[in-house]
């Protein structure tokens, strides 16, 4: 049971991730929350119920947009609008 006053999320809860943390282990790359939860330095997590959470960044939810096909490959190359 959580002492804390508002109470930490459930563990099931989408923002399990905001538990206080109650134990914390940066040499060994990982922490504990108030709700049981254990997070890794790589974002990944282990559940008290024994289930897993594959590690997940905020920048994993955005995709790097594709360039248009006649677009340069070369970084920093100008494309140049074709003359009238």
């Amino acid at each position: 049971m959580c002492p804390h006053t508002p109470q930490c999320p459930d563990p099931k809860d989408l923002d399990r991730e905001a538990a206080r943390t109650i134990i914390s282990r940066p040499e060994q790359g990982w922490s504990l929350l108030c709700n049981g939860i254990v997070v890794f330095e790589d974002t990944g997590e282990l559940l008290p119920d024994g289930l897993t959470i594959e590690p997940h960044r905020p920048t994993d939810l955005f995709r790097r947009p594709q360039r248009p096909a006649d677009e340069p490959a070369e970084a920093g190359t100008v494309r140049q609008s074709p003359a009238a």
